[in-house]
């Protein structure tokens, strides 16, 4: 599991970051500023630099010679990408992974399931850590994946889709809660249900890209308004 506990000023810098712009504190486009947010959050600007370097790593910051850093736009049509790609390999690499799978798979992803029940359940809820315990929930999956290839792109896939999940795509969601499909996956996935656990992702995964193409439709009709 991740060691998600901030320990140094830089691992500070990169949470809050990271918080800013996945609760939409910082929207998509806002240009980031070292000094401003250094004054803003009594911080130096040292570690923000460094956090403007990390994130821009995972797709939530923007960086180019000209223009500085600035939260990266919000694009629903890269989420439709992302999600469409996602569809295509998880499914499959879960199944592989829950094929191979032994005790110590199982309480891996029984100690994952819970950590991204406590995020969700916790008061009041940490943007931050929903967001690394969902990422390592699917990880968790997948890890005993026997190709290391499909393993890399379903972890960098999921790591750029997550913001939009928690950015909005989720309003336009429908058919059962995310979290009973979490449950229904944790559960398959106990059992060594392989072709129901890929099935049963499958599904979760196309909820997602249905809901992205119905934020998409929504903005679309925004704009003719």
């Amino acid at each position: 599991m991740r060691d998600h506990a901030p320990t140094t000023r830089a691992d500070w810098a990169h949470k809050r970051l990271k918080g800013a712009i996945l609760s939409g504190e910082l929207a998509p486009g806002v240009k980031l500023v070292a000094d401003e947010l250094a004054q803003r959050w009594a911080v130096s600007a040292t570690p923000l630099r460094e956090a403007f370097q990390r994130l821009g790593g995972h797709g939530l910051v923007e960086l180019t010679s000209q223009r500085g850093a600035r939260v990266a736009p919000f694009s629903l049509d890269e989420a439709a990408d992302l999600y469409e790609l996602r569809l295509v390999l998880e499914p499959r690499a879960l199944r592989e992974s829950v094929a191979a799978g032994d005790d110590a798979h199982r309480s891996r992803i029984l100690a994952a399931h819970a950590r991204l029940e406590a995020a969700l359940a916790a008061e009041p809820v940490d943007p931050v850590e929903v967001s690394e315990a969902h990422l390592d929930f699917h990880a968790a999956l997948v890890e005993r994946c026997p190709s290391a290839w499909k393993r890399r792109l379903v972890s960098l896939l999921a790591d750029h889709a997550q913001r939009y999940q928690l950015l909005g795509a989720h309003r336009h969601r429908r058919g059962a809660d995310p979290q009973r499909e979490h449950e229904a996956l944790r559960d398959a996935a106990l059992r060594g249900q392989a072709e129901r656990a890929e099935t049963l992702l499958e599904r979760h995964l196309a909820a997602t890209l249905q809901a992205v193409r119905a934020t998409i439709d929504a903005a679309k009709r925004q704009r003719k308004a």
